[in-house]
């Protein structure tokens, strides 16, 4: 997976595909800025970008400006606990934020809701398929990101079944062993272009076409998939096992029993049996062997379709115990019963980690769709990086050394500016004057701040931005920016140097006389 030495940040940026982060995120993002007259955008400073959001996103009950409060720390007032002032300028860190872009990719002559995060969606799949080789079980589900606004929202799906009922559905594949997801599609619905044509796969019908395209980074792997209910096709987990994939799905009546499930037959013959017998059917498709497993419940039959594993129990597998009137019959699961009760709930698992509040997604707050996916992406790799320390370095005595899942993300978030393996861009040559410029920094006055008095801001003007004149004679630019060594002194951009220049030479500048 990745050595054991690795930093938390390598580890993070092993999990996320960094090539495009640095050759299409930052080189995109940094375009827009320059166009806004803004400087460019280095990968450092992303970084620092990312690890602002983490840390924001380990804390609730605080909006993104009390990161940036200039009010003294006093615990008595419920202050926020984090001040990123010293880390990134606030118009700076907004300024990113409104920039952000996520692809190189033309945008299609036709209405293409999706052009902007396709991109995004697949190289993090390449890259997690190059990195990581999942254990010989996974799990197939659904995952959700929240959003709740339909109309703004591409693929937008209400699924009254999740905690999280609003936003995107993703069909997502995880190792059942690590938990690590390793596979994602975005459900795109009815939205999607025609003039894309049809998915791959898809003209083996569309559940069919959706399990190969998951699972095609296993193809003749000899994995075994648990499946969700949802995916109950015969034909689906037939054309898997001829791509040497094993699958099994629970069988379940909706209006009809799927296509050659003999639902009713199999109830008549588990009508006599006992709680805790199984019993199977045979049968073959296109040359392809499969198998019908049955277990009786006490009300109805555990029906599941497969094409592999065997109908006996091995030691490992689970026992367990059924209430019938009044008294309790304890039987042990068989293979296929007790691999899908045992790995079923890898993708749950993994959702809950990531939802956890407070969560990323919850966090960062957005009105730009493509935003929300790439929150999405970074809360996948961060749960995933979590679950792979579990699996692969706190092992055996150091189980106990695990964090929690909190204290986790905030180590991570931290690990982005203190770890010493962070690139670091090159500094231009500062000039002599400058080199002792340290402590002259542009800053803005809070809101409703009208005069700084007895060392703080008086904030009793009844606008919240008001606007005040430079203090350099004939500048009449209206500002609401200080020298952080005069508050309460005006300052504009344009003349910020020449005071910082004059305070270097240990002079006073005359605009300020």
């Amino acid at each position: 997976f990745a050595p054991k030495s690795a930093s938390l940040l390598n580890f993070f940026l092993h999990l996320f595909p960094l090539d495009w982060l640095k050759n299409i995120v930052i080189v995109k993002t940094s375009e827009a800025l320059e166009a806004q007259g803004k400087p460019a955008l280095m990968f450092g400073e992303f970084l620092r970008y990312i690890r602002l959001w983490l840390l924001m996103a380990t804390l609730s009950g605080w909006s993104r400006d009390d990161f940036w409060s200039v009010d003294a720390f006093d615990q008595r007032s419920n202050a926020c606990p984090f001040n990123f002032r010293g880390f990134m300028r606030k118009t700076r860190f907004n300024d990113i934020t409104r920039e952000l872009r996520f692809t190189d990719d033309d945008k299609p002559s036709f209405v293409d809701k999706f052009w902007e995060v396709r991109q995004m969606i697949r190289e993090w799949n390449k890259n997690v398929a190059a990195v990581f080789i999942s254990s010989w079980i996974s799990c197939l589900d659904e995952t959700m990101s929240i959003w709740h606004n339909r109309w703004t929202c591409p693929g937008w799906v209400f699924c009254p079944r999740k905690p999280h009922p609003f936003g995107n559905e993703y069909h997502s594949v995880c190792c059942a062993v690590t938990g690590i997801m390793w596979g994602i599609e975005l459900v795109t619905g009815k939205d999607r272009p025609s003039e894309l044509g049809r998915p791959m796969y898809d003209e083996l019908g569309k559940t069919v076409g959706l399990l190969l395209r998951m699972l095609e980074p296993v193809f003749h792997t000899g994995r075994y998939i648990v499946l969700d209910s949802g995916f109950c096709v015969l034909r689906g987990i037939v054309e898997l096992r001829r791509r040497g994939v094993f699958a099994c799905a629970p069988i379940k009546k909706r209006r009809y029993w799927p296509t050659l499930v003999p639902g009713d037959a199999m109830e008549r013959h588990f009508s006599t049996m006992n709680v805790g017998e199984v019993d199977a059917i045979e049968g073959s498709l296109d040359g392809i062997s499969y198998t019908l497993w049955g277990m009786k419940e006490p009300n109805y039959i555990m029906r599941m379709m497969a094409t592999g594993g065997p109908l006996t129990a091995t030691p490992k597998c689970k026992h367990t115990t059924r209430r019938v009137e009044n008294s309790t019959v304890a039987f042990q699961y068989t293979c296929p019963y007790d691999w899908h009760f045992r790995y079923r709930h890898a993708v749950d698992d993994h959702n809950n980690l990531r939802h956890g509040l407070p969560s990323l997604e919850d966090t960062w707050v957005t009105v730009r769709w493509p935003v929300r996916v790439f929150t999405f992406l970074l809360a996948l790799t961060e749960t995933n990086l979590y679950l792979a320390l579990r699996f692969f370095v706190y092992v055996g005595a150091q189980k106990k050394h695990l964090p929690k899942y909190l204290d986790f993300r905030r180590n991570l978030a931290w690990a982005f500016i203190d770890n010493p393996h962070l690139p670091k861009e090159p500094a231009e040559p500062l000039s002599p004057f400058f080199t002792q410029l340290v402590d002259h920094t542009l800053q803005t006055a809070p809101p409703h701040a009208r005069i700084y008095m007895n060392r703080k801001w008086v904030t009793d003007a009844k606008t919240r931005y008001p606007q005040f004149t430079c203090s350099v004679p004939l500048c009449k630019k209206t500002i609401r920016t200080y020298c952080a060594c005069t508050p309460g002194v005006w300052l504009c951009v344009d003349h910020m140097i020449e005071h910082a220049v004059g305070e270097a030479r240990k002079e006073k500048p005359h605009s300020l006389n």
